[in-house]
């Protein structure tokens, strides 16, 4: 599903609403860039926009596929394929919910295709429309303002985990017992979260040596700054992995050693009834 599409020349929208693909392509031909959004397109619907842009068939199978990790690769026709994870922690659930975003990239146009409830794009753009210093740079400063979306989603989701842990940690240490599923789906959250945003470091690192935009290259150091931080902070909820690790370790030992002792017993049952 197409959620906008416009193109922008010299710093400014043109034209009003959502502009067709094929009207905005033949206007960036002329000049400046187009910004189309996707949202969980069915493969027709990609691949038409393909055609439209014209998108190597092999970049196109790629935005379709599932990434677990950040990463950028390059194609034919100075088009840039960028894949990252969005995240976002819900309160009511206390989960972490990932989801997907494809960005091509290319000097007259930039395609975002979203994949998963979250991570909208719509203020991203609105932000960007409003500095046309920023805009005027080209594509580069739509993946930019991407970019900066989504790194900003992270910060919430640290603290949600760091949350979880705490209580997690008074869990343990008060003596009482602690769910080990609940552990162990905290465990795997915060190793999925890591996974998902640790490579976007290099990712950024690459954009940022690599922009067709020099004049973008403060704000993506600034943004690459603000996502270290985010990982030094992401460090708290990892080392507390450890902890759960630990509790895990010790009940394991524990039961094989009241099991050894003769301690750990169960009722054995003959014929329904229980030998008590």
């Amino acid at each position: 599903m197409i959620v906008d599409c416009a193109h922008y020349q010299d710093g400014h929208r043109t034209g009003e609403g959502l502009m067709p693909p094929e009207e905005a392509a033949g206007r960036a031909a002329r000049g400046g860039f187009v910004w189309l959004g996707l949202f969980e397109p069915e493969s027709r619907e990609l691949a038409r926009v393909g055609d439209i842009f014209g998108l190597h068939e092999l970049a196109v199978e790629d935005a379709m596929n599932l990434h677990y990790r950040p990463k950028v690769e390059d194609y034919a026709g100075e088009v840039r394929l960028v894949n990252l994870r969005t995240a976002r922690y819900d309160d009511q659930t206390e989960e972490v919910e990932f989801g997907e975003l494809a960005i091509f990239v290319a000097p007259t146009f930039v395609i975002t295709e979203r994949r998963g409830s979250h991570g909208r794009l719509t203020e991203a753009r609105q932000r960007l429309e409003r500095r046309p210093e920023l805009l005027a740079l080209g594509s580069s400063s739509a993946l930019w303002a991407v970019l900066a979306e989504v790194v900003g989603g992270y910060p919430p989701v640290v603290d949600g985990l760091e949350e979880d842990n705490d209580q997690i940690e008074a869990t343990v240490f008060s003596g009482a017992v602690a769910p080990t599923k609940w552990i162990c789906s905290k465990r795997r959250e915060t190793t999925d979260f890591y996974r998902a945003v640790h490579p976007l470091v290099a990712v950024v690192d690459t954009i940022e040596h690599t922009t067709a935009s020099p004049q973008l290259r403060p704000y993506l150091r600034a943004l690459r700054a603000t996502f270290s931080r985010t990982l030094e902070n992401h460090s708290r909820p990892r080392r507390g992995c450890t902890l759960l690790r630990a509790e895990l370790s010790f009940r394991s030992a524990m039961r094989a050693f009241l099991m050894r002792s003769g301690t750990w017993f169960r009722p054995r049952t003959y014929c329904g009834r229980d030998s008590r």
